[in-house]
């Protein structure tokens, strides 16, 4: 059995009820609704021939011990299914190869992989915001979330049990060391997961791309799961979190996102790599996104000070999300209040 939920009787339709009601749609961009929520896997090799715009990630640096008989066509062909891409494995050897045509068994090379992303979405124009745009997720709709005390007034919502919460800042400089050394970073997020969710946060992995104009794409994705015994229920609840940072020449934008029986990692991947910063016309000395009230809840302190603390408030919405399904009703937060007003008359 995958992740999901595991409960009997009519607490499984009151999970499905609060995780539908708990998105309340707002003002922006609504995309057509789609008969299924759509893949974006990521692509190893050759670059997928398609009419669609591709988003292109580079891998970590790696190194690569030449085979007898191989050249720089034989090894790019190998890694990336092009041997025309030699040129890469020349950029990145500069400094040893001085003839292409010279290279020898046992020989040390940097190599980087690629990996593409299809934009499938790309043509409905997703989320447009003057400073920065990206790809909203086939059928999936823009939003508030709030549930508990957690909170996020701008969000995306798929089908049943999935989401993400978006949180779009001016760049900060913590942010930035920490994705310079994600190694470390990823050291202390698991650290972190297992000193202060220990049962609840299994399954840690973490990504790292680069990709044009020297911008950064970072992810950690992990399973949570809640033993709802605790809730006099039968059962596991579990569901799949993934993490998506990118940081642009003056932004950095975060999604946190949540799914049950989807694939929310190709997900999540996606539409932070699809994000982009717009500065033309802008003066880029008062440049700002911080402005525009954007708030995600609750923030809870740790180590990263650049980064938003996705486990607190995860564990805030699936905590608040399972009382309800139990029937244990906790007095409703101001902000639930205010969506709840919105939801009623419309505005």
């Amino acid at each position: 059995m995958g992740l999901g939920v595991l409960i009997k009787g009519m607490a499984v339709k009151l999970f499905a009820f609060f995780c539908i009601f708990c998105l309340v749609l707002a003002s922006l961009p609504v995309l057509p609704a789609l008969a299924q929520e759509e893949a974006y896997p990521l692509i190893f090799g050759k670059k997928p021939e398609t009419e669609e715009p591709v988003l292109e990630l580079w891998m970590d640096e790696e190194e690569y011990v030449v085979r007898p008989g191989e050249c720089l066509w034989d090894i790019a062909e190998n890694l990336w299914g092009e041997g025309a891409r030699y040129t890469d494995i020349l950029e990145k050897n500069k400094n040893m190869i001085t003839n292409e045509d010279l290279i020898y068994p046992g020989m040390s090379l940097k190599t980087a992989g690629r990996g593409y992303i299809v934009r499938k979405d790309a043509k409905y124009g997703g989320v447009q915001m003057g400073e920065y745009s990206m790809d909203m997720p086939g059928g999936w709709t823009a939003g508030v979330i709030s549930l508990g005390d957690a909170y996020a007034n701008f969000a995306l919502s798929g089908n049943g049990i999935s989401g993400i919460a978006c949180l779009i800042q001016d760049k900060r400089q913590e942010t930035e060391a920490d994705v310079q050394d994600w190694q470390k970073a990823a050291e202390k997020i698991q650290k972190y997961a297992e000193e202060n969710y220990p049962g609840k946060v299994s399954d840690l992995t973490f990504e790292h791309y680069g990709m044009e104009n020297d911008e950064a794409v970072c992810l950690y994705s992990f399973t949570y799961r809640a033993d709802l015994a605790d809730y006099e229920m039968d059962g596991v609840f579990a569901c799949r979190v993934c993490v998506g940072m990118k940081l642009t020449e003056h932004i950095q934008a975060q999604f946190v996102g949540y799914a049950v029986d989807y694939d929310i990692e190709s997900c999540v991947r996606y539409v932070t790599a699809s994000f982009e910063e717009h500065t033309q016309g802008y003066d880029l000395d008062e440049f700002t996104v911080s402005d525009s009230n954007m708030a995600i809840s609750p923030e809870s302190p740790w180590e990263l000070e650049g980064m938003f603390n996705s486990f607190a408030w995860i564990d805030e919405f699936f905590t608040a999300l399972i009382k309800r399904a139990a029937g244990i009703e906790p007095e409703k937060s101001p902000k639930e209040n205010l969506v709840d007003k919105m939801t009623r008359t419309g505005k």
